[in-house]
């Protein structure tokens, strides 16, 4: 494990040197040629030169081919089996093997000393906790991890969680869990007024939802820390991650995985400052090769001043981007701008693009009445055009999916 901390550190911090593009030209290769050799998807790609001769594949690539993808050498192995929640509408698992899970490891350890935690410090996991992925008694303590439960985040329930921040007297904590908790509780802390200064809360990092620009300051603030957002996936691993050095932009996990971003529309690269799809080659799994793995997502292209690839934005899901009356793509920033004036008015809120001009909006309130309906609207239509139609709908509730996540932007029209 300390030599995988070893290389991932160098070929996350340093993967210009020579020594990092040596070793990650090494695993590129190496399963690139394992996939070729062993597995029946690929094995018809034998004069393959490069990673662009393999085509981009999807989650129902996978689904659809799920025995060509598994590796003859390893299929009789003692594999793990992983999967997603389905979030996207596609249940979806695949196999890793032990190997690939190490590195993983490497991973998690590195990517957490980098927003403060150190192993051994308490780790607070805010998620849905079920029977499939509950951690017994014993290894919570070995782990000195909390699991809290977010299934209903009422405030009752987030007043049971800040009194357990508040009891806890470890020097060094950290949090990780769903962006949507991380407001709920950032709401709930400025609508009452409460500021904890000296809990020693080393980061909170968000991980599987889109971390808005309110709950990145305003829980940062309350909580007197440093919020930052994961992106990662439990089929893949860490992708990219903020971190206290980078808090605002994505250091690219380049030591585990090729990384590309894609044109929306066909698979060239796109240039810096642009918008693309998210396509991961991971350079660990030998139990199934995932390579040019589309995951689905949107993000854009950035170079920082080492001349290194990162991620400026992470947008999430292709089919949940947004578009104005004019077809033009519009960022998930501004539509959850849109709604921070009314945030002590509003339980919960959803921006859905139901056709090429037509936007609905579902608000729960927290009092009867809202009377700013007109001016949301006008809002909306100064950045989505003025022939855009906005509809207003008021809910009791808008449930979370099953896995807990909660979808704030939706589009239904879908468009290509």
């Amino acid at each position: 494990m300390k030599q995988q901390l070893k290389q991932v550190q160098l070929g996350v911090e340093q993967p210009n040197s020579k020594n990092a593009k040596e070793l990650k030209e090494y695993y590129l290769k190496g399963i690139l040629e394992h996939a070729i050799e062993t597995t029946d998807f690929y094995n018809h790609l034998n004069k393959a030169f490069s990673i662009s001769d393999f085509p981009v594949v999807r989650k129902t690539t996978i689904q659809d081919n799920f025995e060509a993808f598994q590796s003859r050498k390893f299929i009789n192995e003692d594999n793990f089996k992983v999967s997603t929640s389905g979030s996207t509408g596609v249940p979806f698992f695949l196999f890793q093997n032990k190997a690939k899970r190490h590195r993983n490891h490497a991973d998690a350890i590195y990517f957490f000393n980098q927003s403060g935690f150190e192993v051994g410090n308490r780790l607070y996991e805010l998620e849905v906790w079920r029977g499939h992925n509950e951690k017994g008694k014993i290894k919570s303590w070995l782990q000195n991890a909390v699991q809290f439960d977010i299934s209903r985040m009422t405030d009752d329930r987030i007043a049971v969680f800040v009194a357990l921040l508040k009891k806890d007297s470890q020097n060094k904590k950290t949090m990780l869990g769903f962006a949507s908790s991380y407001e709920l509780i950032a709401q709930y802390l400025e609508k009452n007024n409460i500021t904890l200064n000296n809990l020693g809360i080393t980061a909170a990092v968000a991980n599987s939802e889109y971390l808005n620009p309110y709950t990145k300051s305003t829980l940062g603030r309350h909580l007197n820390t440093q919020v930052l957002s994961r992106y990662s996936s439990e089929e893949v691993g860490i992708i990219a991650q903020q971190t206290l050095e980078s808090p605002n932009r994505f250091v690219i996990n380049h030591a585990s995985y090729f990384v590309e971003i894609l044109n929306l529309n066909n698979d060239n690269p796109v240039l810096p400052g642009e918008f693309g799809r998210i396509v991961v080659t991971d350079l660990f799994n030998y139990a199934m090769p995932i390579i040019r793995y589309d995951t689905g997502d949107i993000a854009k292209l950035g170079i920082n001043k080492q001349g290194v690839m990162e991620l400026e934005q992470i947008e999430g899901r292709k089919m949940d981007v947004i578009y104005d009356s004019q077809g033009n793509l519009v960022s998930s920033f501004v539509i959850y701008t849109k709604f921070y004036n009314y945030y002590h008015l509003l339980k919960q809120y959803q921006f859905i693009q139901q056709g090429e001009k037509e936007y609905e909006v579902k608000l729960n309130l927290q009092d009867a009445t809202f009377s700013f309906e007109s001016e949301l609207i006008e809002d909306i239509k100064s950045d989505f055009g003025s022939d855009a139609d906005v509809k207003i709908t008021y809910v009791d509730e808008i449930p979370p999916l099953s896995s807990g996540k909660r979808r704030k932007v939706m589009n239904n029209y879908k468009k290509a």
